[in-house]
């Protein structure tokens, strides 16, 4: 079992899956907002909340490997995935749209909700695309946040993922 999840995130990480998972979610919040239908956004506001609880929990991805197992070469570009920021983004995108759903649906301003709904589905096709999440960004600012704070641990001093001094 530790050997297939070891394995999910590898492929999760270094592979397409995730970025179909993201253009799938933004390509239904952007039909949401072009077509003035909730349905699509309600959709993925669902599969986003899925990955709060756990960002593997991804139907998009997962379905996408079924049919491609296959890695990338090793570049410092196609890793992809991170699931705290993963997840952190997930929650970020299900805050502004649970506060774009309501202001549909139970305020007077319909047009600021959609507006709303707008920057997930660009956050999400741009992360697809060119890499970029904002949702990811806000979850680093805010974790670090936390950290200077003192309500949360840091990781160790010099820590990081990538050397890029090196490179």
């Amino acid at each position: 079992m530790i050997r297939i999840m070891s394995r999910l995130r590898e492929l999760l990480e270094r592979g397409y899956a995730m970025r179909a998972q993201r253009m799938t979610e933004g390509l239904l919040l952007a039909s949401s907002f072009v077509l003035d239908d909730l349905r699509p956004a309600y959709v993925a506001a669902a599969m986003l909340a899925l990955q709060v609880l756990s960002p593997v929990a991804a139907p998009v991805a997962l379905a996408w490997l079924l049919f491609d197992r296959r890695l990338p070469p090793d570049r410092l570009g196609n890793l992809y995935f991170d699931r705290n920021a993963s997840r952190g983004a997930a929650a970020v995108s299900c805050l502004v749209l649970g506060g774009a759903f309501a202001l549909i649906r139970w305020t007077g301003f319909p047009e600021v909700g959609r507006v709303l709904i707008a920057a997930p589905a660009a956050s999400c096709i741009l992360s697809a695309t060119v890499g970029f999440c904002a949702g990811c960004g806000y979850y680093v600012i805010g974790r670090d946040l936390l950290v200077r704070a003192g309500l949360l641990r840091g990781a160790p001093e010099g820590a990081c993922d990538v050397d890029v001094e090196g490179a």
